[in-house]
């Protein structure tokens, strides 16, 4: 009889707690490691498709902790396209946002018309 009750109080205990373990431990545990190295406990986002980095999804590595090499799974940008997200605004990427682009961009349209003005008229 004795064992019969064993296989009784085993049977009790939950079955979801016994296959995934206790996620509320290991989540504290990751906000703790993310406080301690000073890592952003925010969403990172692909300034390019919009695709959120879920650390679940690639082993529990922050986004810090990613390489050089690791690009988007969604649209295989390179890492320093990533930005903060803060609510529902996206911060500055990795590597200065789109200013620099923008401005070399507004500076060969003006260049093109220049040129093309001048060699329509004067020559």
């Amino acid at each position: 009889m004795p064992v019969r009750s064993h296989a009784v109080a085993a049977r009790k205990q939950p079955i979801v707690s016994m296959a995934f373990g206790n996620k509320k431990a290991k989540k504290d545990a990751r906000v703790a490691l993310a406080e301690e190295k000073g890592y952003w406990q925010g969403e990172w986002i692909c300034a390019d498709c919009g695709y959120i980095y879920d650390p679940e999804l690639f082993g529990g590595i922050f986004f810090e902790q990613q390489t050089k090499g690791f690009k988007c799974p969604q649209c295989s940008g390179p890492r320093r396209r990533y930005a903060k997200k803060v609510g529902d605004t996206v911060g500055v990427t990795l590597d200065g946002g789109d200013g620099p682009i923008l401005a070399a961009s507004f500076i060969g349209i003006v260049l093109t018309f220049a040129l093309g003005y001048y060699f329509t008229f004067y020559e």
